[in-house]
């Protein structure tokens, strides 16, 4: 044990690098324990969308859905998604599927919509990048 504290002790730079790294990681984890929604991958997203109940919903920008979107969702950006909420609530028990170019607007929207009390919502990690990379179809107007 005594051999444990010295090197400790020599290399404390080391030793603090490693103690913030630690933190860091429980902190991380500790997070997405507390996160109310799910991060889902593109085969889970994919496997969801088209069933009854599941409402999907693009959060980018309007240039950005009219570009390529993936097919049966909805636009609301992400400025306009507290205006929606009341529109939003009839879905308020139903599967809420959000997704936007990387998956941080989808997030960011995700907790909105858990704070107004939806109770089942999940968005698309990697947002419409990890769709494409999968080769996932997308449509385009």
């Amino acid at each position: 044990m005594q051999e444990y504290i010295d090197f400790l002790v020599r290399h404390w730079e080391l030793s603090l690098v490693a103690a913030v790294l630690i933190i860091m990681l429980l902190g991380n984890e500790m997070t997405r324990g507390l996160q109310k929604f799910r991060d889902l991958t593109a085969a889970e997203l994919a496997r969801l969308i088209g069933r009854e109940n599941v409402v999907l919903i693009d959060v980018r920008e309007t240039d950005e859905f009219r570009g390529e979107h993936i097919k049966g969702a909805q636009h609301i950006s992400l400025g306009s998604i507290p205006a929606k909420l009341a529109e939003l609530e009839k879905h308020k028990s139903d599967q809420v599927l959000l997704y936007c170019r990387s998956g941080n607007r989808s997030s960011s929207a995700a907790k909105m919509m858990v704070k107004a009390g939806f109770t089942n919502v999940g968005h698309l990690a990697g947002g419409i990048t990890a769709w494409k990379a999968e080769n996932f179809p997308v449509s385009r107007k």
